[in-house]
């Protein structure tokens, strides 16, 4: 509106300034002069919108160009994932059934040799006493006759009956090469070995608690107490204490298998018992070997008062069908106080024999020999008289006294510790606490 008032305004002068006839001159001059100045205002207007809409559109065509090649790469390297599994699965498919062929191959044995064989004859008895080839070495017995120098050992017992406290005590004494307290009739001399002990159900604190000062003065005994040490870990660390006393044999006692195969299953321990039997054969010069004591629980349908059997142990049967001894370790009827240890298992020695163990007056708990037994000494104690409550506990002494267990009961109920607190300093679960409250 503005300008067209300035365009009547200018044509109204031109009129009255040149007249009627020169006025219509100019008049059509300016007018030709505006078309022609809107003319290009249009055009250039339209020449900016073009380039605009040029520009956006190879803008919009790099980003679809972008977004093409970024998801281009992000396929090619989702294939190349995929065929890299896929090369994997097939190397790891070829690899299992090369293993299964030379499996199958060390399994077959031919019917008619082709190869000399003079160099591994097999020698008959009477062809190794020609040959002076019988080992004649005496078969040695580590401290006790039911533990024999380079044999595989095991021993079950029911949960909470002391084969810890029993396995500690025979380990020092070992490991010392002395005896204080007798674990059967008599102790045979043995120079100090060297033992490895892993206990699955102790942690350090309960250890240096209990057998600190005594590790500290015997350096043949190592002790790892770690519920979350792998069966592999356990193999290694027996080469390595191996290497260490290459000239010496050492005894390894596994506290406990059952805990074991319970944490890592059933196929982890088949590979760990193979492993560690190899060990032990490899391992088998006199005066050289590896000695290992295994220690399993019983089942849980197994009752106190029944003697042990293999059929008791927890686990797979073949722990027992391949050990060459295996003891038993559990309650004695005739006391709280006392364990019966005997034999479901035993070579070259009377198996139906027994031993009557009680639990010795020492600073850590010990357990010292009473006399010969037999399985009919198996069985829960008589309750005590009435005037004592029947408040003695079965199994190993307590730790802790009524009034500790008190003080941390109250402590947990004042919001102070948490059971689980409890359990990781002091070794005592939730369930102890509150049947020892319950009793008391």
């Amino acid at each position: 509106m503005e300008f067209s008032a300035k365009a009547i305004n200018t044509i109204a002068d031109l009129y009255s300034k040149y007249g009627w006839k020169k006025g219509s001159g100019y008049t059509v001059l300016s007018l030709l002069a505006i078309a022609g100045g809107y003319y290009l205002f249009m055009e250039i207007k339209k020449a900016n919108q073009n380039n605009l809409s040029k520009n956006r559109k190879q803008e919009t065509k790099f980003a679809s160009s972008c977004r093409m090649e970024e998801n281009k790469a992000k396929t090619e390297e989702k294939i190349k994932i995929i065929n890299a599994k896929k090369e994997a699965t097939i190397e790891i498919k070829n690899l299992q059934h090369q293993q299964k062929m030379e499996r199958d191959k060390a399994k077959t044995i031919p019917l008619f040799a082709t190869n000399d064989m003079s160099k591994n004859k097999i020698e008959s008895y009477r062809e190794a006493v020609l040959n002076g080839t019988v080992d004649k070495t005496i078969e040695r017995c580590l401290g006790y006759s039911w533990l024999k120098e380079g044999y595989d050992t095991g021993l079950v017992g029911p949960t909470d009956c002391g084969k810890t406290t029993f396995i500690m005590q025979l380990a020092i004494s070992l490991a010392r090469g002395e005896c204080n307290n007798l674990l059967s009739q008599e102790w045979l001399e043995t120079p100090p070995t060297p033992v490895i002990v892993f206990t699955l159900e102790q942690n350090y604190s309960e250890i240096q608690k209990y057998y600190g000062e005594i590790i500290d003065k015997t350096p043949l005994l190592e002790v790892y107490g770690n519920t979350k040490i792998y069966p592999s870990e356990i193999i290694e660390i027996i080469v390595i204490e191996k290497n260490k006393h290459k000239n010496k044999g050492i005894a390894v006692f596994i506290d406990n298998y059952t805990k074991l195969e319970e944490l890592y299953g059933v196929k982890a321990m088949k590979e760990f018992s193979e492993k560690l039997e190899k060990l032990r054969l490899e391992n088998s010069a006199p005066n050289k070997p590896i000695t290992p004591l295994k220690v399993y629980h019983t089942k849980s349908d197994w009752k106190p008062t029944q003697p042990l059997t293999s059929d008791n142990v927890r686990g797979n049967k073949n722990n027992v069908y391949f050990t060459q001894n295996f003891l038993y370790f559990t309650y004695c009827k005739h006391s709280n106080e006392q364990r019966v240890l005997g034999f479901i298992k035993l070579k070259h020695g009377n198996k139906n024999i027994a031993y009557i163990l009680e639990y010795a007056n020492t600073k850590i708990n010990q357990f010292c020999y009473v006399k010969e037994g037999n399985k009919n000494d198996i069985g829960i104690p008589p309750s005590e008289d009435n005037s004592k409550n029947d408040k003695q506990k079965r199994g190993r002494k307590s730790r802790y006294s009524l009034e500790e267990i008190k003080f941390l009961y109250k402590e947990i109920q004042s919001g102070a510790y948490t059971y689980k607190e409890v359990e990781e300093a002091y070794g005592i679960s939730k369930d102890a606490i509150k049947k020892r409250i319950q009793r008391s």
